[in-house]
């Protein structure tokens, strides 16, 4: 067992709202699903299920392809597409997991339903200053991943003997894509104390890499080559780099959920780019995602800007402007953050 990082007032607390009688249980992940999203919500189905429970994972909209091998993801009940089927599963709930995300906002359309409920309410996450909208909150920065945390709560219940190789892998899954394959946000030891648990399950950790980053579609990537060697825009006086991309572009290159998945990254390859943003016109909004190497807190700058926030290293913001003044927007307030960006090389 793992050295507990939760207070054992909590665990037991848990522990008894989990019990033994079987419950019918709704997990929630965050709006536009991610893999680590996605990963925790069904590695935590795959242990209530085999409890006993009725767990049933709802997702405010569909997410991408390549995520959609997990076990138990022939069983995810997407809101904006079952909207009746969504409610009415909500509506007769016992208990809600909500998993990485920080506020209640962050579950799209879905919000304003959740929040008028009385039932108890279980934040596991990860992301910084959580807002107290649940009854019960496990969250802690320092992990890599929400699904790591979802293996160490399990794993600090005693009940570690119910997590199969297909619930191992979803969360390991969950680890991989929110470390970017161990690239980033994976220097503590126990991450990889939990990756060998997993792994003893018996996973095949080269297959499943192979179906998270090696399974997109031959226009994912034309739109990839396009984005870099037509829409980055490289900004050596700032250790900056950025990628637009309009709608009308996206539509070119026959754009579905998951496409853009990483693209932010790239530009980080840079060897003196430290602070990486891809701008992506959607739904009359201009979505940010921001990237950075070192000690520049992308978090910050998004929530201060961009109305944002997330990780250190990893956020995202969103525009009212249109892309063009978006990015001048942007451009304009790096000179504020030269002397920081300059630190972080």
């Amino acid at each position: 067992m793992l050295v507990q990082r939760f207070d054992i007032q909590d665990i037991n607390c848990l522990r008894e709202l989990i019990g033994n009688r079987k419950k019918r249980i709704v997990i929630i992940p965050h709006i536009n699903p991610d893999g680590d999203a996605v990963g925790s919500a069904l590695g935590l189905w795959g242990y209530l299920k085999a409890r006993g429970h009725y767990p049933v994972v709802i997702t405010p909209n569909d997410y991408p392809e390549y995520l959609q091998w997990m076990e138990g993801q022939q069983e995810v009940v997407v809101y904006f597409k079952q909207k009746n089927r969504a409610i009415d599963l909500i509506k007769n709930a016992e208990l809600f997991f909500y998993l990485d995300f920080n506020e209640e906002k962050r579950t799209g359309e879905m919000s304003e339903l959740l929040s008028g409920l009385e039932t108890t309410k279980v934040l596991i996450d990860h992301h910084p200053n959580p807002a107290d909208f649940t009854d019960l909150i496990f969250s802690d920065t320092s992990a890599c991943a929400t699904s790591e945390l979802v293996f160490e709560l399990i794993d600090a219940l005693g009940h570690s003997s119910y997590i199969s190789k297909e619930t191992g892998e979803a969360l390991f899954a969950g680890i991989l894509t929110d470390t970017g394959s161990f690239s980033y946000n994976s220097s503590d030891p126990r991450t990889y104390a939990t990756v060998g648990r997993l792994l003893e399950l018996g996973i095949n950790k080269d297959k499943l890499h192979s179906r998270l980053f090696d399974n997109y579609s031959a226009r994912r990537m034309q739109l990839l080559g396009y984005a870099l060697n037509e829409k980055m825009v490289y900004l050596p006086e700032f250790h900056t780099a950025f990628i637009s991309l309009t709608q009308d572009e996206l539509k070119q290159y026959n754009f579905v959920s998951g496409d853009t998945e990483g693209l932010v990254n790239y530009p980080l390859s840079i060897r003196d780019v430290c602070f990486s943003a891809i701008f992506m016109e959607k739904d009359g909004k201009i979505k940010i995602s921001f990237r950075s190497k070192g000690s520049f807190p992308t978090n910050r700058f998004s929530s201060a800007h961009f109305n944002g926030g997330g990780h250190c290293n990893a956020s995202g913001g969103e525009s009212d402007l249109n892309m063009e003044e978006s990015i001048a927007k942007f451009i304009g307030l790096l000179p504020q953050y030269a002397d920081e960006l300059e630190r972080s090389m």
